[in-house]
């Protein structure tokens, strides 16, 4: 029979001198680690997201209509866009300024080169129509013939551009699902790849200390007192991956922050700030998931130790 002289509180002490004996393994397996959490957060994020792109693209239908110049330009396409909208359809009207001041963010000292020269500002008002299928574009066809002498491009408003557009929208929609599919699977062996790493380590500590847990054991240490420590130093290694992967998306969302602000008048960092708290909220149910699992191994472990010890 094993005496049960094992009384003491030793898991604080044991914990300490795990971190100090593994501080540095410990430090390289939560920066790998980390990075693996970061990449498999980044491929989740963007397979959540892929839905709501897919049903964004089907609202995307839509034709752009040139405006020619003339006096009463504005006013003619307030008038359209009105009673477009009527109809049911999302009008979104460009003036000839705004539509210069969207092509020289990519095309720098546009304005200056245009005065240089002494030319005028060529960009045309705009309104970009966004329809619902053919019905929809058959109503803003009607619209758009009774305005035909205001219009540059009235001949581009064909029957084939709808086919054409659907076609093209549902091509975009198939990639974006085969970009899903593909986004999961990063992500399931991304998730394998932490809990690989983080056994192999619990594994090794385990092996390092095989004396002093079997000592413990015939001392008459429960399983729980034995495992403990091991799983605080894992949940310490998670807990610091996962905010090194927090750091890694706020720093890699600042440095392209001023391209897709300037590029696309998109804010990433807003974007990003909407949904903050499912982000942390993943992250947890992430750690949880595998301190589950680890805590399993970690039994199953001394478990399999104890065996040999009876």
């Amino acid at each position: 029979m094993k005496a049960n002289f094992f009384k003491l509180d030793v898991v604080k002490k044991d914990t300490e001198t795990l971190v100090r004996t593994y501080r540095i393994p410990l430090v390289l397996v939560s920066l790998l680690m980390g990075f693996l959490l970061f990449i498999m957060n980044i491929f989740l994020g963007i397979s959540f997201q892929g839905q709501n792109f897919n049903d964004q693209m089907k609202s995307k239908l839509g034709v752009y209509i040139y405006l020619k110049d003339g006096k009463s330009q504005q006013q003619q396409a307030v008038q359209l866009k009105t009673e477009l909208e009527s109809k049911g359809l999302k009008v979104n009207y460009t003036s000839k300024e705004d539509a210069l001041k969207f092509v020289e963010r990519r095309v720098e000292d546009l304005t200056k080169t245009l005065k240089k020269y002494n030319l005028e500002n060529p960009m045309p008002s705009t309104l970009y129509i966004n329809y619902a299928g053919a019905d929809q574009f058959a109503e803003m066809k009607q619209i758009l013939e009774k305005n035909k002498d205001a219009i540059i491009n009235m001949n581009d408003l064909s029957d084939n551009v709808v086919k054409t557009q659907e076609k093209r929208v549902l091509n975009i929609i198939n990639l974006s699902n085969v970009l899903q599919s593909f986004g999961y699977l990063i992500v399931g062996l991304m998730g394998i790849s932490v809990l690989v790493f983080a056994v192999f380590f619990l594994q090794a500590m385990f092996e390092h200390f095989k004396k002093d847990v079997q000592a413990k054991k015939l001392l008459g240490a429960t399983t729980k007192q034995i495992a403990q420590p091991f799983l605080r130093v894992i949940f310490l290694s998670l807990g610091m991956a996962f905010v090194l992967a927090v750091l890694l998306l706020i720093g890699a969302s600042l440095g392209i922050e001023t391209y897709l602000a300037s590029v696309f008048n998109f804010s990433l960092v807003n974007a990003i700030a909407d949904v903050v708290f499912e982000i942390l909220a993943v992250g947890v149910v992430e750690i949880i998931v595998m301190m589950l699992i680890l805590m399993g191994v970690s039994y199953w472990q001394v478990m399999r130790w104890n065996k040999k010890l009876k």
